[in-house]
């Protein structure tokens, strides 16, 4: 078994990867396909998310309305 680590550059840029070949799906989506295809945790996932990633994560909460516009932030670190 072999450890694949990522950067936070390498993993927006396979989610990335994943949105075109899987189009239409949201950021959100992708992330939680990828962790269960590479069984990884969503914990594990939220610690690599990009501050681009997280503008665009945001943006669709807003727009599907998971949250409210600018009343509420993702917590996400």
């Amino acid at each position: 078994m072999s450890l694949n680590i990522l950067t936070a550059k390498e993993f927006e840029s396979q989610i990335k990867r994943m949105i075109v070949d899987k189009h239409p799906i949201t950021m959100i989506d992708a992330i939680v396909l990828y962790c269960q295809e590479k069984n990884l945790e969503i914990e594990t996932a939220a610690k690599l998310i990009t501050p681009r990633m997280k503008c665009t994560i945001e943006g669709e909460a807003i727009k599907s309305r998971m949250i409210k516009t600018g009343k509420a932030r993702l917590p996400i670190d």
